[in-house]
């Protein structure tokens, strides 16, 4: 696997990852008009994960199925399941959208990407931007 398709198979094992975050995150949110952003952002990781895998495939390479074994945003995740109220949950969603962010930031410094490819991450962490910081004025307002 080149290092390229690499970078890439780390991104979208990362959204998987992020994807079960989201999940916990949705069982916990008792507030409705919550719930129908993180559903939202739920749904643009969904679509990365199906971007990103469309790129490995283009490169030759296998489709990512599930989250990587080293369960990045795990401990997110654990937290989650754990938090009681709509404001812990939402500052633990901060966290992981912090790790989502600086994943994409720095995928962008690898050179080989095409110019399609590039774009396409640059529109990821536009969401990932968008979403850290959606998730920081929403805990505030809690």
């Amino acid at each position: 696997m080149s290092s390229t398709s690499k970078v890439l198979s780390e991104l979208c094992h990362l959204d998987f990852d992020a994807l079960a975050a989201y999940e916990a995150s949705l069982e916990r949110i008792e507030d409705l008009t919550l719930k129908e952003t993180i559903a939202t952002f739920r749904d643009d990781h969904k679509s990365h994960i199906d971007a990103l895998n469309n790129m490995l495939t283009q490169r030759g390479e296998d489709k990512v199925t599930d989250a990587d074994f080293k369960k990045v945003l795990t401990k997110g995740k654990v937290v989650i399941a754990g938090l009681i109220n709509d404001k812990a949950v939402l500052k633990a969603m901060v966290v992981n959208e912090e790790v989502t962010t600086k994943a994409y930031e720095k995928a962008l410094d690898h050179e080989d990407f095409s110019v399609a490819e590039r774009v396409i991450i640059e529109r990821h962490w536009a969401d990932e931007k968008r979403h850290k910081q959606w998730f920081s004025d929403a805990a505030e307002r809690q």
